[in-house]
């Protein structure tokens, strides 16, 4: 098992708990990024994922510890 900080920018807070803009999750050891974005029902939002200041692929593992950061798609004109 592995734990993680979680942290959900602009409007991807609607999918954590009273909106809050982060959370601490525990995860099974091997879990991807996009696992966690599935986990979070936000598949389809993510724009793009850091952990801690590296953008990284949805495909990368997930190591203890770890601060990811999800972004959502800009808007705007």
């Amino acid at each position: 098992m592995i734990r993680v900080e979680v942290n959900m920018h602009g409007n991807l807070r609607r999918f954590l708990p009273d909106g809050v803009g982060s959370i601490q999750l525990d995860l099974p050891d091997g879990t991807t990024v996009i696992n966690v974005i599935d986990s979070l029902s936000a598949e389809h939002e993510v724009w793009l994922a850091s952990i801690g200041d590296m953008v990284v692929p949805l495909s990368a593992e997930v190591k203890d510890g770890a601060e990811l950061n999800f972004f959502p798609y800009l808007e705007g004109g």
